[in-house]
């Protein structure tokens, strides 16, 4: 009883106030008297509910008090907000997260100040995060670590190392930040997160509630799930800085306004759907390809099962039998011998989608090696040889024992290598070479799982792209052109592709429309090839292909004057432009509705649009990130006093790394001068409304920089922008109604004037020719 009393009554959660200690000094050693007198018999019953009832108050007292003023002033942990910061920004060069928290005084806490119940739970939950951290940097790798998990659930094949804390860990206020593929579901982990930290805080033990919302949250990552080419090809957009952005699951849009192209996995935007259906439908690929000579099996279109055993019949001893239309190998059951096996394998091939529509075909089982070849823009880029998964006895393990073995094989992850399943077909096969899941083989003895080697039931790719022969590449690229398709999966059986099919001969099985691309990375043998970047390779040359011309217009005063300038000053030359400001969205001066929030990027999904001018503040930079990867320039207005140093540490951060180009500033304008002044003088035009050239602006060109300025003619003819170099004059235009124009208008003009020489100078709008090259990248595989 007095163990009890004092654990339970005088534990005061997180820290130990020093007044709570006194009390429980004092108050402990009263209790321990009356337990005590209690039994020894000396202290009437009634008595030791009067004091056991004392003790109940004193400890509600004290708890109400002091100790849960504590623990919930300890635990509070409160969500103030969470920010998305896309494209370039401060933190980073990709899209970021920032979950601004409020943890009280938890920010100078350690775990490990934490009650034994509240650790052990906390380590149950995060099993990866050190218990001896302080509370912010825990806080911080629990959330890295619930996204990461989430991430990988959704396939995403890039994944950030850290997260980063923001701010003085000695302040209340702390923001972590960290970058996410999925900003959705990253708020969903981090909220998870600081509730059962929360929780653990209080002495509570959140682990029942966080694993519920864990898997909640893991169940809605899997239904947003890519597929692993879809996978691979985000992440070579990302690694060579293509805009892109998901339409819907699977489905990319890649590039900015008129650049902009689609990709549904490794579907082309520009595939026709004929073709898409040709490949798609079995029945139809195989009639076409015969009809241009090419090499197929024999097929019969069934519908029922006496149909299909007598197909079979008449097409030979062993078959195939499929359904019409699928992929992936789903309802595929292959070498089939006799009525019952027929039977069933046409009630999984029947089971698969519009099986009914369209049929269930049988089809002329082709024995030997098997090999898919991929093709890109029409030419072969990539081949294996595709293996079929084996295990090797040991004389102790049956061989259901040695496919666990198999698939716990670290490239065996549903990306690299996909896991062998106990499915019909493997037990089928087993059956004819005499074996069940149950048997042992004897030690040494290598077993064949499959009849085939399909990558998608856990074959084994060998890269043979460099032994292919040359009729064989020739074969290929023919297949395509029949097919129409200009990225394509081909699936050959031959004896040795490093042999003339014209020699050992050959059949093309299928054409997948949708070929997986993710294998040709990971072979089991031969040369890594990297087939994401030679699809995006034919489709980009290079970011600044993908992107469209994008001036930057930064600043507190006048920046949307700027703005327009040099909107009017682009479509006065015929582009169609989109500008964005903080008067709102247009293109060609018609206004757009985006809804509440407008982005640069909603403009940018224009199919026309040519250039777009992005009128922002620093301290809007500075929250919500450049919202784009890069921009050709970038003119900077007056900034005021306030927003120096954000606009500096802005200017270092973010518009250094994202200008490809010249900055256009004010040769007045102390703020943004300082902002640069570590920036080469040659990517820098000063903008002077006076009609001498000053000092300064002197030093300036003699430093190889840019001034515009100007100037009065003597002729009368009024006042001209002039753009000069060392050398001399670049270019000069006449100022038009000059004697109705304020200063901030003329600077306005002289701003468009420069961005509208930089676009011809660089050739902003100029049609960028198709990459020459499909050559992939390869890696010796080791």
């Amino acid at each position: 009883m007095v163990e009890w009393a004092t654990s339970s009554h005088l534990h005061i959660g997180l820290a130990e106030a020093s007044h709570a200690d006194r009390w429980a000094a004092g108050f402990r050693d009263a209790f321990e008297v009356a337990a005590t007198q209690r039994y020894s018999g000396s202290l009437h019953h009634d008595r030791w509910d009067t004091v056991e009832k004392q003790a109940e108050r004193e400890h509600q007292g004290v708890k109400s008090g002091v100790m849960v003023s504590l623990s919930e002033e300890l635990g509070k942990i409160e969500i103030v907000r969470f920010k998305v910061l896309s494209g370039l920004n401060v933190h980073s060069t990709n899209t970021v997260v920032k979950l601004t928290l409020n943890i009280g005084q938890l920010a100078v806490s350690c775990i490990s100040d934490f009650t034994a119940l509240a650790r052990s739970a906390l380590s149950e939950m995060f099993p990866g995060c050190a218990q001896d951290a302080l509370v912010p940097r825990y806080i911080a790798d629990a959330i890295l670590s619930a996204d990461l998990e989430l991430r990988r659930a959704m396939n995403f094949y890039s994944f950030s190392p850290t997260a980063s804390l923001v701010g003085d860990p000695s302040e209340s206020h702390l923001a972590i930040v960290w970058e996410s593929d999925d900003p959705q579901m990253s708020r969903a982990a981090a909220s998870a997160v600081v509730e059962a930290i929360g929780e653990a805080a209080r002495g509570e033990d959140g682990a029942p509630k966080y694993a519920q919302t864990r898997e909640l949250n893991l169940e809605r990552a899997k239904r947003r799930r890519l597929s692993n080419s879809t996978a691979v090809l985000v992440a070579a957009a990302k690694r060579n800085r293509i805009p892109f952005e998901f339409i819907a699951r699977n489905h990319l849009r890649l590039g900015q306004g008129k650049h902009q192209k689609q990709l549904f996995s490794t579907i082309s935007g520009s595939t026709s759907f004929a073709s898409a259906k040709v490949a798609l439908d079995k029945r139809l690929g195989n009639r076409l390809l015969a009809q241009a000579g090419i090499p197929v099996p024999r097929q019969i279109t069934v519908r029922t099962k006496p149909e299909a055993v007598a197909a079979a019949k008449q097409l030979g001893k062993t078959v195939v039998v499929k359904p019409a239309q699928g992929n992936q190998g789903r309802g595929v059951s292959v070498k089939l011998r006799g009525r019952r096996a027929v039977e069933a394998a046409f009630d999984i091939a029947h089971d698969v989608t519009q099986s009914e529509r369209y049929g269930v075909l049988v089809e002329q089982f082709i024995a030997g090696p098997e090999f898919r070849a991929t093709v890109v823009d029409y030419h072969l880029v990539a081949a294996v040889m595709c293996c079929p998964p084996q295990v090797v006895g040991d004389g102790e393990k049956t061989i259901l024992d040695l496919i666990h073995d198999l698939n716990r094989e670290p490239d065996r992850d549903g990306r690299r290598l996909s896991p062998v399943e106990i499915d019909d077909e493997l037990l089928r096969h087993l059956a004819l070479h005499r074996h069940t899941p149950e048997s042992v083989p004897i030690s040494g003895q290598p077993l064949v799982l499959r009849p085939t080697g399909h990558l998608a039931r856990g074959g084994i790719p060998v890269d043979v792209t460099s032994s292919v022969h040359p009729d064989n590449k020739q074969l290929c690229e023919r297949i395509v052109r029949v097919i129409g398709l200009s990225i394509a999966g081909i699936d050959l059986i031959m004896p040795d592709i490093a042999r003339s099919y014209k020699e050992v001969g050959c059949t093309v099985i299928e054409v997948n429309a949708r070929p997986g691309i993710e294998f040709h990375l990971w072979p089991r043998a031969g040369i890594s090839r990297d087939v994401s970047e030679v699809i995006l390779a034919n489709m980009y040359n290079g970011p600044g292909s993908s992107e469209i011309a994008t001036v930057l217009v930064i600043g507190d005063r006048h920046t949307g004057m700027v703005a327009t300038a040099i909107d009017h000053r682009f479509q006065a030359e015929g582009r169609r432009v989109g500008l964005l400001s903080k008067r709102g969205a247009y293109i060609n001066t018609v206004p757009q509705e985006f809804g509440r929030r407008t982005t640069p990027q909603m403009l940018a999904r224009d199919p026309f649009l040519e250039a777009l001018v992005y009128a922002a503040s620093p301290d809007r930079l500075w929250a919500s990130g450049l919202c784009l990867g890069a921009c050709r320039a970038v003119s900077m207005t007056r900034t005021d006093a306030d927003n120096g140093t954000v606009l500096e540490d802005l200017t270092q951060r973010v518009l250094q790394r994202g200008n490809q180009g010249y900055f256009i500033v004010n040769s007045e304008d102390e703020w943004s001068r300082r902002s640069l002044s570590t920036l080469p003088t040659t990517r820098l035009i000063l903008v002077s409304s006076e009609p001498d050239i000053d000092t300064d602006l002197r030093r300036h060109l003699h430093s190889g920089g840019l001034v515009l300025t100007l100037r009065w003619s003597t002729d009368g003819s009024g006042a001209k922008i002039a753009l000069v170099s060392r050398s001399g004059e670049l270019a000069a235009e006449p100022v038009t109604s000059m004697s109705q124009s304020r200063p901030p208008q003329i600077r306005a003009a002289m701003h468009a004037m420069a961005m509208s020489y930089l676009a011809k100078k660089d050739g902003w709008f100029d049609e960028v020719a198709p990459f020459p090259s499909v050559r992939p990248e390869t890696n010796d595989v080791r």
